[in-house]
């Protein structure tokens, strides 16, 4: 009987450690132009600015994997893949060292929604599920 609640308890860790919370950021992801948009205005972007941000951000996926972020932006060919790691996490949000990319990235997934804020950027890029 003991032999049978331990093999339980190590099935129940298992899939606790599978349905991490990491596993929020991973999936598919499409730029929300509007939420961006407002977000750059809530960070003291000038509005006569939407339109180069609805340029540069429609139609952005972002592809997130165990151990890759993978970005797909409108205008440009290629794709652009990174590795990285989650090295903290703070209630919904992980902070993240991404190769190649300078400072802490903060990736917060709030009502469905995954917030970036990139340290080399004036303001957040958000994203819903695609």
């Amino acid at each position: 009987m003991k032999r049978l609640h331990l093999l339980v308890l190590v099935v129940s860790m298992l899939a606790t450690a599978a349905c991490g919370r990491a596993s929020s950021l991973h999936g598919q992801w499409a730029v929300d132009v509007e939420a961006t948009i407002e977000k750059a205005k809530d960070a003291g972007i000038p509005a006569s600015q939407s339109p180069r941000i609805r340029e540069i951000y429609d139609g952005g996926q972002l592809e997130i994997t165990r151990e890759t972020l993978v970005m797909r932006v409108a205008g440009y060919p290629e794709a652009v893949a990174r590795n990285y790691k989650v090295f903290a996490e703070a209630g919904p949000c992980y902070m993240l060292e991404i190769d190649g990319a300078p400072g802490v990235h903060n990736y917060c997934v709030e009502n469905g929604r995954l917030i970036v804020n990139d340290p080399g950027a004036k303001m957040a890029i958000v994203f819903k599920q695609a």
